[in-house]
């Protein structure tokens, strides 16, 4: 359509331009001729006895014309079949007026140019009319052409438009085949990189949507196994409980501590279903923060308070704001489990430190234990993930903690990291932005 639409236009434009330049220069030779033949007729009105017919009848002019003239009030020809009813009234009466003109009329429905000349010395009028039908015939003939160059330029067009078409949306339907492959289950399947520099782009970034589908469904397959073993431990220790206290029932020492054993199962089970619910609310996207204002020193010290520990020192910079703005239950909730995970499995926290860096805010916990090794230090963010060290000693706790400080941090738009501690152990540092009240 574009091309037919664009070939239609410049055949329209090149007809129009070629059609008044041809009009034109006709006009234009008709009015030199009709000029140079009036100044012969005066010429030959000079004589005694005139004979204007001859006169007329003796003039060169332009293919297809004929001569008229008024003398003395008598028209006279110089051809047969054309009188002086087919003139224009107004040019006839501009020239009457002693005014040179010229018009465009039909004669026999064919377009003539009609040229009026004053012979003021003989009291004479000459008009002489010129056909255009051999302009007319150029003119069809060139239409006819130039449809015909818009009809070949248009399928040419059309050929050229499917081909180049067809180039650009094959690479599209080979994504589109391979996201209908992915939607089938087969999460393997990649685009090969063609080195087109305008589809590389396209297709890298294809791969790489694959490469985050593919490993997000992996993580959530492994979530779920983690999450399915999990629960077995704390349900079948409730189960053993159970049967104990059941077998021992009349032993009240050992119902006791069946009933404890069932107790710290029990509290377990329900620490691993809280964390497990918020784990799903951040997967949903639904999670969001309550930003408030927190008093950093006393959030530290709530926090120890919380988890019962003594003898950990807390450091609030001088640069630190008053407030801090902030989830105070988000931003808690990551500090408690930091401190817990240093109690379960590094000797631990010795120190809570708040500091202030360009726009951030930092919250250190520093432990007493031996440290994370570096290949370790992103893993212990995952979901069910314990280092090393952790299966040496206590496995309490639902594996958890560190997944949803990330999370935590992460809703805030922070970042959690852990480094070495200046004792040896390991420090934890989460990275929040300063934020306004108006936030």
């Amino acid at each position: 359509m574009i091309a037919l639409l664009l070939a239609a236009g410049l055949s329209l434009v090149a007809y129009q331009v070629t059609r008044a330049e041809l009009v034109d220069e006709r006009r234009d030779s008709a009015t030199a001729q009709a000029y140079l033949n009036a100044r012969l007729v005066r010429s030959g009105l000079r004589t005694t006895v005139p004979d204007v017919n001859a006169i007329l009848s003796s003039l060169q002019g332009n293919a297809g014309s004929v001569s008229l003239a008024r003398v003395d009030g008598q028209w006279f020809a110089g051809s047969v079949g054309v009188g002086p009813d087919v003139l224009p009234a107004a040019l006839v009466e501009a020239v009457e007026e002693g005014d040179a003109g010229r018009t465009v009329v039909a004669v026999d429905d064919e377009p003539h140019v009609v040229v009026g000349v004053p012979i003021a010395e003989a009291a004479a009028r000459y008009f002489e009319l010129v056909s255009l039908d051999d302009v007319d015939s150029t003119l069809a003939t060139l239409a006819r052409y130039l449809a015909v160059g818009a009809v070949v330029a248009t399928g040419l067009a059309a050929l050229a438009g499917w081909y180049a078409s067809g180039r650009v949306l094959r690479p599209l339907r080979r994504m589109a085949g391979a996201a209908s492959d992915i939607a089938d289950g087969n999460l393997d399947t990649r685009l090969d990189v063609t080195g087109d520099p305008d589809l590389e782009p396209l297709q890298r970034s294809f791969n790489r949507m694959a490469d985050a589908v593919e490993e997000r469904i992996a993580r959530e397959h492994r979530f779920t196994s983690d999450v399915s073993h999990e629960v077995r431990s704390p349900l079948a220790a409730m189960l053993s409980s159970i049967a104990i206290a059941r077998r021992r029932e009349h032993d009240p020492a050992a119902v006791d501590e069946a009933l404890g054993l069932l107790e710290d199962r029990t509290q377990a089970f329900h620490d691993l279903v809280v964390d497990l619910l918020e784990i799903s609310r951040v997967d949903a996207g639904v999670a969001e923060l309550q930003l408030e204002a927190i008093d950093p020193h006393a959030l530290a010290a709530a926090v120890l308070a919380a988890t019962a520990t003594d003898g950990v020192r807390i450091d609030i910079a001088p640069d630190v704001p008053d407030v801090v703005i902030a989830d105070k239950r988000r931003l808690g909730r990551s500090l408690v489990n930091l401190v817990e995970n240093a109690e379960r499995y590094a000797g631990g926290a010795t120190r809570i430190a708040v500091a202030r860096e360009g726009e951030t805010v930092r919250f250190t916990v520093e432990d007493d234990g031996p440290g994370i090794p570096i290949h370790e230090r992103r893993h212990v963010f995952g979901r069910f993930a314990r280092g090393e060290h952790a299966h040496t000693g206590s496995t309490e706790g639902t594996g958890l903690g560190l997944a949803l400080v990330e999370e935590h941090v992460r809703l805030h738009g922070g970042r959690v990291r852990v480094e070495d501690g200046d004792g040896g152990g390991a420090r934890f540092v989460i990275e929040i932005p300063l934020r306004s009240i108006d936030t």
